[in-house]
């Protein structure tokens, strides 16, 4: 005989409404009355009646709301690509995605499309958050009102959210540091190139680097450190970086404006400056190979598209969690022969 929400609701001493919150992580349950039905589903071997949820999501479907930075960003037209890998997987299912893209990183506007979302009744929102008290500030207001929060590719501290998804960013910049290391094993002078603070993942790759040349490259000296106003200004903030430092061996750069680093290099004619980055976009390719990149670090922009959708799909259908608040994709160093 089939065990029901009834029969668990009966078991466990308590409404059906009440089973249907616990087994669908609603709040509304204190957490003694949590356990107890979860102990009695299991022990009575309850399994979710997936026929019957699917039509159920198909007559009230379930609206996935997904903020995409930055609309000029290649990343992250790879990463929207995985969001609709995603969406065409399981839309018979009863997903819907509402999809905002940002048209530049802007804490106003990322707070617009927030608000936006959530007057469409969505049930969970994906986003990757700038590091404004403001926006998370909104984000926990959501998720007190039961909105499941999903961030991918950056993060910020103090957001009640599911779990994470992307690259573990100190290591990457880890990573680099021992990659411009063994690049420079008498070591020299070098300098980072980075992007607005609001993106709290560029800040972590810094971290990284510097903390691993610090440690174990004493011979390298990071002499300067550029905050790019956008990704345009890296051409002429690249050429007063070799004005300002003629001996300069190496530079890490953190997040956009790799094309104006390059091109700066090579009309500089600074081939023998080791450059490395994040990233296989169109202009990295053509920079790697033409010699001008050493190596550059990615990050699966696909998975971080592709895996919020499934585990927000898992968690409503399947009432299945996250494995672990912190999922990070595939690191991998890429350089000529292997792109």
């Amino acid at each position: 005989m089939r065990v029901t929400i009834k029969s668990v609701a009966e078991a466990a001493n308590v409404s059906r409404g009440t089973v249907d919150k616990v087994l669908n992580d609603r709040l509304g349950v204190s957490d003694e009355v949590r356990e107890r039905v979860r102990s009695v589903a299991k022990e009575l071997g309850y399994t979710v009646n997936l026929v019957g949820k699917a039509l159920a999501f198909q007559k009230n479907p379930i609206k996935i709301g997904v903020i995409i930075l930055n609309k000029k960003d290649e990343l992250f037209h790879e990463i929207y690509e995985g969001i609709m890998l995603a969406h065409d997987e399981w839309k018979d299912s009863g997903i819907i995605i509402e999809c905002c893209v940002m048209q530049k990183v802007d804490v106003n506007e990322q707070i617009n499309y927030i608000k936006e979302l959530e007057q469409k009744n969505i049930r969970a929102l994906a986003l990757s958050p700038l590091d404004e008290e403001a926006v998370t500030n909104e984000l926990n207001r959501l998720a007190e009102k039961d909105i499941k929060i999903v961030t991918f590719n950056t993060d910020v501290p103090g957001i009640n959210k599911m779990c994470f998804i992307g690259q573990d960013l100190k290591k990457g910049g880890r990573v680099a540091g021992q990659l411009m290391g063994d690049l420079l094993p008498a070591g020299g002078e070098v300098a980072i190139i980075t992007g607005t603070a609001k993106i709290r993942g560029l800040g972590e790759r810094k971290a990284g680097f510097e903390e691993i040349i610090s440690a174990e490259y004493p011979a390298i000296k990071i002499v300067d450190t550029i905050e790019l106003a956008n990704d345009k200004a890296s051409y002429a903030d690249t050429v007063e970086l070799f004005a300002a430092h003629p001996n300069l061996n190496g530079i890490f750069i953190t997040g956009r404006g790799i094309e104006g680093v390059g091109r700066a290099i090579q009309k500089l004619n600074k081939k023998n400056v080791k450059f490395i980055c994040f990233d296989l976009l169109p202009e990295t390719i053509q920079l790697i190979n033409d010699k001008t990149i050493d190596f550059t670090i990615t990050q699966e922009p696909l998975m971080q598209g592709y895996l919020p959708i499934k585990i927000l799909f898992e968690y409503f259908f399947l009432n299945k969690m996250p494995e672990k608040e912190y999922l990070y994709t595939k690191l991998e160093i890429k350089i000529r022969e292997n792109i």
